[in-house]
């Protein structure tokens, strides 16, 4: 990874979107060189953006996808009709950055500058369409500056409250920020009292037969439907159903709901997450199962071990390397206090072992066992 990269991590979140103005001004404006669709939410953008992609390209539209953060390598985030940039077309997009940051002086955060380089390797591709997961909020991501006609909301919770407001309503808000003047609003799982906050929308539907897709529970059901939604609002006349099932059969996001030799694996890593997470597992009658968890401390870890409780049957807390980690012993703590089992030893049956409470953790775990390196610039 370059370092001029590694160094923007210090940098923290950039509120507001004046440093991607000046970086697409001075590199040309990529981002209008193709047309954009925006999936914002507080759960399922990951996995809804990635369905849709996959529905695009089975359509024979060139795609390209923006996704954060990453299981094992920051390449995973940047991808074109399937495929991630290689590190040296990473590097070299990240190089035009630096130079273009250091040329208006700017400080771009990391966010920021691998936004900045999807934009670059999109246009350098030629793709028709660029499926974008929003990072955080909307109104102020640094996706924002691509100007997209279409634009999808997955779900409204509780996270990242410090920053987006403390209630869902204002949350709600923050997220339609994201939606540009006359764009195509299509919404999927909001409640009731939420929806009536929104602009005209298009509504995701239940599709029958039910769709099927690489993940297992209703939950992804649901964010293949709203994928299938934005497609047919995207492609319009061209939209093939047939086409949308069989790339839908095969498309599994990994790091969610995912099975893995003996683990399964999920990144849920808020209250609303897990009691997803929850009802897959209830789907699947899988529990309660010993459980490897981690969480951060800006995070509802209570929240989040309270849904699965019924679902464990012994949690051994680790921390990941990170510096907003918590400690075992606080994730002890606050097992002790719901009164879920614990353990420090590695769990040596061959039972499935719930990986859970953080996507840096089940990226380890995934690196561990393809046998890759994995890099902790996860942000």
């Amino acid at each position: 990874m370059s370092k001029y990269l590694l160094s923007r991590i210090p940098v923290g979140f950039s509120k507001g979107v004046r440093n991607m103005r000046v970086l697409c001004r001075e590199l040309g404006d990529p981002q209008k060189d193709f047309e954009t669709i925006h999936i914002a939410g507080t759960n399922g953008k990951g996995s809804t953006a990635f369905y849709l992609s996959n529905i695009l390209q089975a359509h024979g539209a060139s795609t390209g996808l923006f996704t954060s953060p990453h299981l094992v390598s920051v390449r995973e985030r940047i991808r074109v009709n399937g495929k991630l940039i290689s590190q040296s077309e990473l590097d070299e997009a990240v190089s035009q950055v630096e130079q273009a940051a250091k040329a208006t002086d700017i400080e771009p955060s990391y966010f920021e500058t691998l936004t900045m380089a999807a934009f670059l390797w999109f246009k350098k591709n030629n793709v028709l369409v660029a499926v974008l997961e929003v990072g955080l909020g909307g109104k102020l991501d640094s996706t924002k500056i691509a100007r997209g006609k279409f634009a999808a909301i997955t779900s409204i919770g509780l996270d990242h409250t410090e920053l987006l407001g403390n209630t869902e309503e204002k949350i709600l808000k923050e997220k339609l920020g994201i939606v540009k003047k006359n764009a195509t609003l299509i919404l999927g799982d909001l409640q009731r009292e939420l929806l009536a906050k929104c602009p005209p929308y298009v509504k995701a539907k239940k599709i029958n037969p039910e769709l099927q897709v690489g993940n297992f529970g209703k939950i992804y059901v649901k964010n293949a439907e709203l994928a299938w939604a934005i497609a047919k609002e995207f492609l319009d006349a061209t939209f093939n159903g047939k086409k949308a099932r069989i790339a839908l059969k095969s498309a599994m996001w990994p790091g969610r709901m995912q099975m893995l030799k003996n683990f399964i694996l999920d990144g849920a890593h808020n209250p609303d997450a897990a009691k997803i997470l929850a009802e897959c597992l209830k789907e699947k009658r899988i529990g309660p199962v010993p459980c490897i968890f981690a969480s951060l401390t800006d995070k509802d870890t209570e929240g989040v071990l309270k849904a699965l409780k019924p679902h464990i049957s012994v949690c051994r807390p680790v921390q990941v390397e990170n510096p907003r980690a918590r400690s075992v012993e606080e994730i002890l703590e606050i097992c002790r206090k719901l009164n879920i089992k614990t353990t420090t030893e590695n769990f040596e049956d061959k039972s499935p072992i719930l990986v859970t409470g953080s996507l840096y953790l089940v990226g380890k775990i995934i690196a561990e066992q393809s046998g890759e390196e994995m890099d902790f610039t996860n942000f």
